[in-house]
């Protein structure tokens, strides 16, 4: 799964999107979405990718945000807390 949602990746990105050329590796897969968190490794941080799966023409989709170890921790953790009250 994670060789094929790389790939995904790889398809959607433009030329001016801030993940282009770089080598992803998908880590983990939301399951009520379409986030994907991937390792940047060139840059040392995490990404969290919303996949569209179209062909993208814009450098801010798909929507990205990158972030430390720590900080994906943290949004993580509100993330589970947001779920956790529903």
């Amino acid at each position: 799964m994670a060789e094929r949602l790389q790939q995904e990746l790889v398809k959607e990105l433009s030329r001016e999107h801030v993940l282009y050329g770089t080598k992803a590796q998908a880590i983990a897969k939301r399951e009520d979405n379409d986030d994907v968190v991937f390792w940047i490794s060139a840059i040392e941080q995490y990404a969290i990718v919303h996949l569209t799966y179209a062909q993208e023409t814009s450098k801010i989709f798909p929507i990205t945000k990158l972030f430390s170890a720590e900080e994906l921790e943290e949004y993580c953790k509100h993330i589970f807390q947001y779920y956790e009250r529903e």
